[in-house]
């Protein structure tokens, strides 16, 4: 039978459900967000994922810094990269069972393990269950994301900004170089849909146990936070802007960090970290220059110069936070 809808549940789900832990998967193209989603899903999975495209296409460097964080975190996550030509575009999903050599089960089709493969777009898969799979994950000439020496075989696409006044390279790795290796298109964010979210309940009012100071109570870790979202926007005005509830999405910002986020809550009212509630505390109050646990008052907001965040949506998973007091940002590649 083609698999056209509820690819997700059909991969992942019920594999899952039926026992299987450990997962193969070779993808022309991946994404982190969906790795994370994945994760927090089915958190006994063991995954060892090669990216076929890598060489001829590169990765995003924020996707590549989590992938690594993800394998000094979880032993269990292998992912590597393909390095010489020509490149690989399968997709394939291998589950198995080390006890029981004869108990897999694969599907093969069009889907990248990412949210556009799984979610935004319309694809196609199909079990097929062949003797000669390790062939096919038999590939010469792959490196894992870890390896000292991945960035002599990638080429890793970082994020730029341009202000009205200045142009910034936000490399998590290397903060000194001012060239990428690639350079894509500038997006003019002026041609983005965008959101400007409020961290006030309006001029002179902040939230007492919610907001930035969600963790403002007892019981709970005083780092804790959360962006308000209107829902009005999230139900009526613009339901697609963000995801679907607790998907996970990328949040790049203006000064260079990656927040993994989900939309949290009833009707989607609050985009959260998805690891821990605390990171964007953290952030915020960084920013802020607000010491770590402390409340947040409006008058840190006054001083800092700004009392809202303006979010653009640059794809499906990937979306650009504004927070700068500077001139605005105009274009991001």
């Amino acid at each position: 039978m083609y698999l056209t809808s509820h690819l997700l549940e059909h991969v992942f789900r019920e594999p899952y459900r039926h026992g299987f832990r450990k997962l193969r998967i070779l993808s022309g193209y991946a994404s982190s967000a969906f790795l994370y989603h994945i994760l927090d899903t089915y958190p006994d999975i063991e995954i060892d994922l090669i990216i076929g495209m890598s060489k001829r296409d590169g990765i995003n460097r924020w996707d590549h810094e989590r992938y690594r964080q993800v394998m000094h975190e979880n032993p269990r996550i292998q992912i590597s990269y393909k390095t010489t030509h020509p490149p690989v575009h399968t997709k394939i999903y291998h589950w198995y069972n080390d006890a029981r050599q004869d108990d897999t089960l694969t599907f093969v089709g069009s889907a990248n393990f990412s949210w556009g493969g799984f979610r935004d777009q319309k694809e196609l898969l199909v079990v097929a269950n062949h003797d000669n799979i390790d062939e096919v994950f038999d590939l010469p000439d792959v490196i894992s994301c870890t390896d000292p020496d991945v960035d002599q075989h990638i080429n890793f696409h970082n994020i730029h900004y341009r202000r009205q006044t200045q142009t910034i390279v936000a490399n998590p790795t290397n903060r000194t170089r001012t060239e990428p290796a690639h350079v894509a298109q500038p997006m003019n964010l002026q041609n983005l849909e965008y959101i400007d979210l409020s961290l006030l309940i309006n001029e002179n009012r902040i939230h007492e146990k919610a907001g930035l100071n969600w963790g403002q109570r007892p019981g709970r870790e005083p780092n804790q936070a959360y962006i308000p979202v209107p829902t009005p926007f999230t139900m009526r005005e613009n339901p697609t802007f963000f995801p679907p509830l607790e998907q996970t999405f990328t949040m790049l910002t203006d000064d260079g960090e990656q927040l993994m986020c989900v939309m949290a809550q009833a009707n989607r009212k609050a985009i959260h970290t998805s690891e821990s509630n605390s990171i964007m505390g953290r952030y915020f109050r960084n920013r802020l220059g607000v010491a770590l646990g402390a409340r947040v008052d409006v008058q840190d907001l006054l001083n800092y110069g700004r009392t809202s965040v303006r979010i653009y949506k640059m794809d499906d998973e990937t979306y650009f936070m504004d927070f700068g007091v500077d001139s605005p940002v105009t274009e991001v590649w």
